[in-house]
């Protein structure tokens, strides 16, 4: 071999080298790509501590001011992908988890703010994220690529939706493409585009009404099919063309919210539609003597508009924009005597309880294989008490977990739908955060800024419950021993003492709205 010779194929065989492990590197990254993780599963490594008790002031890592938002930290390596709204800017953050010093931020500034609710945010969706690039959904504007340094790579804007409540499904990566649901009241559809020129691949039209569940990509075997959960269906669509593959109809006309988890060759839903709890754990309004014990400040024996909290509700899934006593206060007070007495309350009591579902919520198990209607040949079982109406179920260890407002857990075996338990997690509150799950723990944050650690297994058992003194909306990433929870201001970053390599004092940082 001639000395050139040499050099070239030594060039060669170096190169080939350097693009290998640099391949090796980038896949082995520690991350969290997406809502709820890998395969929207929920689940950290395991073999990891991961902490039990933290608080602001106890194993805190670190602390980031944010911008307001409800999207969920989107982790690749050493960056957390975030992203918020200021005033008119609707912003992607990128914080570096080992310190939590803000990297970039990033802006868009639509045309119009989409409408939505008290309880909804116009950055509401989860970034995902391949390594490579980051991708954003906002409702207001549309699609996103950002390299990692920040660097917009392309963007897709489309029609804000139509719905009640405004966005809130996620994005999701399938094979080469970045795919969004837009179930809406009117022209729901769902979008497939290239990673990297943002163009069409695919779209399909659906017949759904207002939804907010993000899609979920199967994977069982040789296939991967695309499965979204929407009002009264739930259907599986080919990767190549959008095309259906299979469908279960009938389900309960309520929010689609929920995201499907799968294990293996099972894929579980939970479609809610209940407005006062299930049949075996309804939510119970209290007495009108607890009600003055509570609320009364003055305790004069008289219950004023002033001494009812914001959140507190007779009807907890509309929550405080349609059921809050206290900005329904005038309608309640019939006499309009400035207090709602005893007898009024009453009312309120017996009127919750007559309303009646047009149907059950309900929790499916379906197995793979499917083909058009799976209705009388694919469902495995299916069970009705305990499904949260935003929390998505978390398949762990064997069972399936569901958390609903109210702060009821039940856990259920998920190879035959038969009941572990059902039980409470303290006093009631909203819980809009899905389960995550690590190291035989699992991760209950309500909205009112509570972090509460159950012991996975057939015993219910409460391990910690920690005080954020925020409102949580996001769901937790479960990552290298860590979590990362987003509040309402603020991003943290907690360890478990056991894994404490010295990362102390904690820092903060932040960036102002």
């Amino acid at each position: 071999m001639t000395r050139q010779r040499y050099i070239v194929w030594a060039g060669l065989i170096a190169a080939f080298l350097l693009m290998y492990f640099a391949g090796t590197t980038r896949t082995n990254e520690s991350s969290w790509p997406g809502f709820r993780g890998p395969n929207s599963s929920g689940l950290g490594a395991e073999g990891q501590n991961f902490p039990v008790e933290f608080s602001p002031e106890q194993n805190l890592l670190w602390k980031t001011s944010l911008p307001r938002g409800h999207s969920s930290p989107c982790i690749w390596g050493d960056k957390i992908f975030i992203t918020a709204r200021s005033g008119k800017s609707l912003e992607t953050i990128c914080i570096d988890r080992g310190n939590g010093k803000i990297k970039w931020r990033k802006s868009v500034v639509p045309e119009k703010l989409e409408r939505i609710n008290g309880s909804n945010s116009h950055a509401a969706p989860t970034p995902v994220c391949d390594g490579k690039r980051v991708y954003v959904y906002f409702g207001s504007f549309g699609l996103i690529a950002y390299d990692l340094g920040g660097g917009e790579v392309w963007n897709k804007p489309l029609t804000i939706p139509n719905m009640q409540h405004g966005s809130a499904a996620s994005p999701v990566l399938a094979n080469n493409m970045v795919v969004i649901n837009c179930d809406q009241s009117e022209d729901a559809y769902i979008l497939a585009v290239n990673r990297d020129t943002g163009d069409t691949i695919w779209r399909q039209g659906r017949q759904e009404k207002a939804g907010w569940s993000t899609p979920v990509l199967w994977k069982h075997g040789d296939v991967e099919e695309l499965v979204v959960l929407g009002n009264n269906k739930l259907i599986s669509y080919d990767l190549k063309d959008g095309r259906k593959r299979w469908w279960l109809g009938n389900l309960p006309q309520g929010d689609a919210t929920p995201t499907p988890v799968y294990a293996g060759d099972t894929l579980f839903i939970a479609s809610p539609v209940r407005l006062t709890g299930d049949p075996v754990n309804p939510i119970e309004l209290p007495d009108f003597n607890v009600l003055l014990e509570r609320y009364d400040s003055d305790k004069n024996g008289r219950l004023v508009q002033s001494e009812i909290p914001e959140d507190f509700v007779s009807i907890y899934r509309l929550g405080p924009e349609l059921a809050g006593v206290k900005k329904r206060f005038s309608k309640l007070d019939t006499d309009q005597d400035g207090a709602i007495s005893e007898m009024e309350w009453n009312r309120v009591v017996t009127d919750t309880k007559k309303i009646k579902p047009r149907q059950m919520d309900n929790l499916v198990a379906i197995r793979s294989g499917g083909k058009d209607d799976i209705s009388r040949t694919h469902v495995k079982w299916t069970v009705y008490e305990g499904i949260g109406q935003v929390p998505s179920p978390l398949f762990y260890q064997g069972r399936v977990y569901l958390v609903k407002h109210g702060g009821n857990v039940t856990c259920y075996d998920a190879k035959t739908g038969g009941k572990v338990y059902g039980d409470k997690l303290g006093p009631r509150a909203y819980y809009y955060a899905s389960p995550v799950a690590a190291d035989g723990k699992i991760y209950f944050c309500s909205l009112n800024g509570y972090v509460i650690v159950v012991q996975a297994g057939d015993k219910f058992r409460i391990l910690a419950k920690n005080k954020m003194g925020e409102r949580i909306n996001a769901t937790p990433a479960l990552v290298d021993g860590k979590m990362y929870l987003r509040t309402d201001k603020n991003m943290y970053a907690f360890i478990d003492a056991k894994n404490d390599s010295g990362q102390r004092p904690l820092t903060k940082h932040g960036v102002k709205e």
